[in-house]
């Protein structure tokens, strides 16, 4: 095993930098290939414009300095699958992205998180 990142690795890790950087919905999709299918628990979305929307929606729903209380939790990589835990503190206990990576893009992506309710 080598310790270069793999290829399916580093752009994983190049999106996340993107979210937790706040570098804009542009830079967050600019990893997703054009036809790219991500997979909620609400919906499925195609390609970029759709999957813009989510992250769009999903950005103005963190809890405020969420970014800064990120925690990557686990990253495992298996050839072209990426799969990812996380929280935000308290409030997010659980989140859990799956990633596939094809030609340094990424095709197709999984997403839940469990949201602690407030009172």
């Amino acid at each position: 095993m080598s310790n270069h990142p793999s290829a399916t690795e580093a752009i994983v890790r190049n999106h996340l930098q993107a979210f937790l950087e706040q570098q804009g919905i542009a830079a967050i999709l600019s990893d997703y290939d054009d036809d790219a299918r991500f997979h909620s628990e609400v919906r499925a979305y195609r390609g970029k414009q759709e999957i813009g929307s989510f992250f769009e929606d999903f950005i103005a729903s963190l809890p405020a300095g969420a970014t800064k209380r990120f925690s990557l939790r686990t990253l495992r990589v298996d050839g072209d699958l990426a799969y990812i835990t996380w929280n935000v503190g308290s409030e997010i206990p659980l989140g859990t992205d799956t990633f596939v990576v094809r030609n340094g893009k990424i095709v197709s992506q999984t997403f839940a998180m469990h949201r602690e309710s407030t009172p």
